[in-house]
Formats: structure tokens, C-alpha cells, sequence
């Protein structure tokens, strides 16, 4: 499904284009119960928005692990870019001026950024029946780089827990290039930068008054505050790749496939859906929803006794 949101770049964002940066929606899903879900532009607007709800064995069942992620380009000439959205209390960013297509590909989210004469592609992907989440970034066009900024933001919680859930203590390990972030209560949740010239900086932040828009529609709770140790920082060159893995799953599972081979499994299994769909499933319309269905389809993960 292609051009779902497409833009001029290097434009100001209109009045309709905000919009649809908001209630544009997607989610991709893990065959557990687990999912990632958002905006095109990357602004949170529900309590189930983040990049790794988890589905883990009771008591916990799905758990908000991994929030958001905001995104940073630094150009050659130091000028920074942000590239998703975000809504506080101080400030309202729909999304970014240089995202110029958002679509889908066999179902799994796509974006393409135009940054000065740079074009880089965003995907977000989650292997079957695994709680981790693949982010990855790579640079399709023009001849420079640049220097991605990645800031995990976290306030662990349970599904149905609401957005002022209060921030707890969290303690990160570092090992190796590994990361790990630990709170009472929950699994840790692993992460993992892939990518040319890769860093982690510790920069203790706290994003304060983040509003969820569609829960304050409906009379929720719709204000809350997130936590972060950091951002991982790598080079953006063409050709090169930026991957940044986020899991409550142990290290040899994080580590079994890289981010092309967790791609092409998943893109090769919604191939598969379809040669086991009805044989009238040919147009472009049927093959959506078959893919939509999917989505839906999971196992449950059990009790830690079972």
C-alpha cells in the first residue's frame, strides 16, 4: 500500500497534513500478543502507542517496555533535524516537515525522510513469536552523511496501566556494547545499537507533561512523564545501516538474526499468508486485508509453571 501520506520536502507541514500525521496509524504485530503501534509522524496520541508492548507470561501479560524513540539527524554542517513528532506540555511537532512518503510494504511500516539533498528510509519489524523490536535506518540516496541520534524513552507499565503512571527507579547495565535497562517488577528490557561508528551517551533526562491527545478526548488520563538514560548515536552513510534492537528476550535470541535476515523472514511469511489464502486473493486490496488478519492471529504466551 503505497503513498499513504506523501509530502513535499523541505515544506512546511499544513494545517491537513498535521492531521493526518496524527490519525494516520499503524501496527505490527509479533504472533504472541506483543506489538509496536503509533502515528505516521511519530507523536504518542493512545496509552497502547510505543515501540515494545511485550507480551509476557503470567502475571504480567503485554507490558508497555519501550515507549518512544526520538530521532535526531545531525548534517555535516551541525544542523540538527528531528524526525518524528512529539506532543508536551510546552510543545506540539506532528511530525517531521521532511517526511516525505509513509506506506506500507506487505504490511510493515516504511518511511522516507528527504533531508538536504539525503534520503533515508525508516522500517519497523518484529520477528514472529519473539517480544523484540527491529528499528532500522538506512540512507537510499545522496552522496553525504549524517549523524542519527537515537533517545530510548521509557515508563515501563502494564497494558492497561494509564499514561501518569508514576516513573520508577530504573538501573542500566552496560556490557560489551549490550544494554539493560532493569525496574522492579518486569524483565528487563535489552538494546542493542547496529551501525557504523556506533555510541552510547549517558544524558539523564526526564520528558516531562507528554500528552496523549486521543485519551484526553475520551476523559483518560492523558498527561505523562517518560525517563531516559541517553541516546545512541551512529553514522549515516550510503549503504549503511543503523539498527536499533529493543527485547526482553535473552541475548542469543536478540543475536540470532541480523537486521536483513529478521526482515526477510518476515517479508517472506506474509509472502507465504497469501499462497495459503483463498486462490481469489490476487488483488492488491485483498492481500491488505489478509495481511490485516494476520495481525490478529497469535498465540498466547502461558504461565511460567506451563
Amino acid at each position: 500500500m503505497n503513498n499513504i501520506f506523501r509530502h513535499k520536502p523541505n515544506t512546511p507541514l499544513t494545517g491537513d497534513d498535521s492531521r493526518r500525521l496524527l490519525e494516520t496509524e499503524w501496527l505490527v504485530t509479533n504472533g504472541l500478543g506483543g506489538y509496536a503501534s503509533g502515528t505516521a509522524g511519530g507523536t504518542l496520541t493512545r496509552v497502547f502507542h510505543g515501540y515494545l508492548i511485550a507480551a509476557l507470561p503470567s502475571p504480567l501479560g503485554r507490558t508497555m517496555m519501550l515507549n518512544d524513540v526520538l530521532e535526531q539527524l545531525i548534517l555535516s554542517n551541525g544542523r540538527c533535524v528531528s524526525l518524528n513528532g512529539l506532543s508536551t506540555e510546552e510543545e506540539t511537532f506532528a511530525g517531521s516537515q521532511y517526511l516525505t512518503n509513509f506506506r506500507l510494504d506487505a504490511g510493515l511500516p516504511i518511511w522516507t525522510y528527504e533531508v538536504d539533498g539525503l534520503t533515508i528510509e525508516k522500517r519497523v519489524y518484529l520477528p514472529h513469536r519473539q517480544n523484540t523490536c527491529f528499528i532500522n535506518y538506512r540512507q537510499t540516496g545522496g552522496q553525504g552523511s549524517a549523524k542519527l541520534c537515537l533517545r530510548p524513552a521509557l515508563n515501563m507499565r502494564g497494558h492497561e496501566a494509564p499514561v501518569n503512571t508514576p516513573l520508577c527507579p530504573y538501573t542500566l547495565t552496560v556490557r560489551d556494547h549490550r544494554y539493560q535497562f532493569e525496574s522492579d517488577g518486569v524483565p528487563p528490557l535489552r538494546a542493542l545499537l547496529l551501525g557504523s561508528e556506533d555510541q552510547f551517551a549517558l544524558d539523564f533526562e526526564t520528558v516531562r507533561g507528554v500528552i496523549y491527545e486521543i485519551e484526553r478526548s475520551r476523559g483518560y488520563s492523558w498527561r505523562g512523564d517518560l525517563w531516559s538514560a541517553g541516546y545512541f548515536s551512529a553514522k549515516l552513510s550510503p549503504g549503511c545501516e543503523v539498527t536499533l534492537v529493543a527485547s526482553t528476550e535473552g541475548w542469543d535470541v536478540i543475536t540470532a538474526l541480523t537486521p536483513r535476515q529478521a526482515w526477510d523472514a518476515e517479508h517472506d511469511r506474509k509472502r507465504r499468508l497469501l499462497t495459503v489464502s483463498h486462490p481469489g486473493v490476487c488483488d492488491q486490496t485483498c492481500r491488505e486485508l489478509v495481511w490485516a488478519a494476520d495481525q490478529f492471529l497469535f498465540t498466547p504466551v502461558g504461565r511460567l509453571e506451563d
